[in-house]
């Protein structure tokens, strides 16, 4: 009796190691792809809550100036405990050039929106001639002119000069990017933090010398409100 057994050859099915390669170059491809969207929309999403942080704080600024016929100085971000979030309790800022966080337990707003949707610190900057308590009523008689704020050409931003007296940068309200480079470590913590190799306009935006750049080569996200337009447009009690 003869039995017939399989002959195993060359065109038994399975992955050879060049299809097993291929395989897993195309798995990796995908997976590279798959990393990219995600990233992109974690950066979508985080710069649109910071504009929409900014947008909060600049109406419970408007409320806050309704009350007070002023603006708040900016809290200390190194403050702790029952200072932690409030501005300074003096009359005037403590210093002419007026940077910190925003006082967000002075304004009656959650920390949340004190910071940028990369879960930052946003830098507040305002002319501080518009947070003297002597001045309250007097804001629209206040000269400023404290902060300088230029676009990528080098440029000083347009305000209008054409009322009584001459149009100024208000406030400015940063926040730091992805990188988060230059904004305040806060916290009772001194300091910011720091990017690798900061660009010339992102350095410009934290060097304290209150000229600031909104520009594309910067990943900062800057807010600014001139005096008129601001007392204008977010201010009721100015219409």
């Amino acid at each position: 009796m003869r039995y017939a057994f399989p002959v195993l050859g060359s065109s038994q099915s399975g992955f050879s190691l060049i299809e097993m390669a291929i395989v897993l170059m195309i798995l990796g491809i995908v997976g590279g792809m798959s990393l990219h969207l995600v990233s992109a929309q974690f950066h979508r999403t985080a710069h649109l809550k910071t504009r929409e942080n900014q947008d909060y704080a600049l109406t419970a600024i408007a409320a806050f100036v309704e009350r007070h016929r002023r603006f708040p100085c900016p809290a200390d971000p190194k403050s702790t405990g029952l200072e932690y979030g409030l501005e300074p309790k003096e009359r005037k800022c403590p210093t002419v050039k007026a940077e910190g966080i925003l006082p967000f337990r002075t304004l009656g707003i959650s920390e949340a929106f004190a910071k940028d949707g990369f879960k930052r610190w946003m830098t507040y900057v305002i002319d501080s001639s518009l947070a003297d308590r002597d001045n309250e009523n007097y804001m629209d008689t206040v000269v400023g002119k404290q902060i300088t704020l230029h676009n990528a050409q080098a440029q000083p931003v347009a305000v209008d000069h054409s009322s009584r007296l001459p149009n100024f940068v208000a406030l400015l309200l940063i926040s730091h990017g992805e990188s988060g480079g230059g904004a305040f470590l806060g916290n009772g913590q001194s300091g910011r933090l720091r990017s690798p190799s900061p660009s010339s306009q992102k350095r410009e935006n934290q060097d304290g010398n209150f000229v600031f750049i909104e520009s594309p080569y910067t990943d900062d996200i800057i807010r600014w409100e001139s005096r008129d337009h601001f007392l204008k447009h977010y201010v009721r009690w100015i219409n």
